[in-house]
């Protein structure tokens, strides 16, 4: 059994541990602050008594024991913030918890930040993208449901809420000079990572997807290059540690080995190694940490070149942009992206299909 420890949730104290298959997860001091070593204390005896408990046989799977104050059921109209009735709500779901380190820990980010109270719903921020508030609202309606049906709020606020739409920003993908420009750039000031961003642009795959490639996936004699699978950070893990899991479509697709992408591998390749040896790794050998790459040779990088900073993934816009640009049939496109047909790329690219011109009237 692996030992328990206090971890840091927003400030406060949270322990989470799996056993027999089943994960769990509580705070055991309402109120209690991580950077506070009292509370600390206490919490670290709390962990030696579950351990204690559980080598003994005598674990209590509802933690109402290792809690300071047992959790019982609120009074009817008891919550006065959305967060509280939100992390009553959530921990009644006994949600696993990478669902719940996604859409659920945004919600509850976004709900610290403003710290609303019942039931106001003027707090929704509008500089978000349209569908990640969807997403949000989804989650709040159905808290506001529970709320409702159990007595804790007189009507659902969220029923008829309108979304306030945000303009997409414009995606301005790298020219071909500022490409070259990069590429020169890395080959300068950061030699090691000059294949990984050339294999970036060159592809147009998903960060995650070129982190996690591995030499099996990588045939020279067909010249063919497999994307089955990506290595995500773990969002239910310490923000750092990455699992690997499947496309995230779903989907496994075959790139062809263009003289440039066959070069780049080449340059990379080990005389030794084996098949599940990444492709690509840090200056230590380790996982690339894709926060470490963007503060630390990304941002340096372009600002050495005086090309102006976008995201990591514009690589993957511009690939799109050009292949586009080269007219390229939209079904190969989104194939090579990734994508289970066309509606994204004409969604995210249509404007720059067909170049169309006005019809001569007079």
């Amino acid at each position: 059994m692996k030992e328990i420890h206090p971890i840091n949730n927003n400030g406060s104290i949270q322990l989470k541990f799996s056993l027999y298959g089943k994960r769990y997860s509580f705070n055991p001091i309402p109120s209690g602050a991580y950077g506070t070593s009292r509370d600390m204390a206490t919490a670290r005896s709390i962990c030696t008594r579950i351990q204690n408990d559980i080598l003994a046989g005598h674990f209590d799977p509802t933690l109402n024991v290792y809690r300071l104050v047992p959790k019982s059921e609120p009074q009817k109209n008891s919550f006065k913030t959305w967060l509280e009735l939100w992390d009553f709500w959530v921990d009644t779901l006994d949600l696993a918890e990478d669902t719940k380190a996604d859409h659920y820990y945004w919600t509850r980010v976004m709900l610290t930040k403003a710290n609303p109270r019942l039931p106001s719903t003027s707090w929704i921020p509008t500089d978000l993208a349209t569908s990640t508030i969807r997403s949000r609202l989804t989650l709040l309606r159905a808290c506001s449901r529970w709320a409702v049906n159990q007595g804790h709020l007189e009507a659902n606020p969220w029923v008829g809420f309108k979304v306030k739409t945000v303009k997409p920003s414009t995606i301005k993908p790298f020219t071909r000079a500022e490409i070259a420009k990069i590429a020169e750039g890395f080959d300068l000031v950061s030699p090691h990572y000059a294949p990984f961003v050339r294999f970036l642009l060159i592809t147009g795959c998903r960060i995650s997807e070129v982190i996690g490639l591995r030499w099996l996936d990588v045939d020279f004699d067909r010249r063919l290059i497999t994307i089955q699978d990506n290595l995500p950070i773990d969002r239910a893990g310490n923000g750092y540690r990455r699992i690997r899991k499947p496309t995230k479509t779903g989907s496994i697709r075959r790139l062809p080995m263009n003289d440039s992408l066959l070069e780049t591998l080449q340059s990379v390749r080990p005389e030794k190694f084996d098949g599940s040896d990444l492709v690509f790794k840090s200056v230590r050998g380790k996982t690339i940490s894709s926060n470490d790459f963007r503060y630390r040779h990304w941002k340096p990088v372009l600002a050495k070149v005086q090309v102006p900073y976008r995201k990591i993934h514009t690589t993957r816009h511009s690939f799109a942009s050009h292949a586009i640009d080269q007219g390229k049939p939209l079904t190969e496109i989104a194939y090579l992206l990734g994508h289970s047909d066309t509606r994204m790329v004409m969604q995210t690219y249509g404007h720059l299909i067909g170049n169309p011109t006005l019809p001569d009237i007079f």
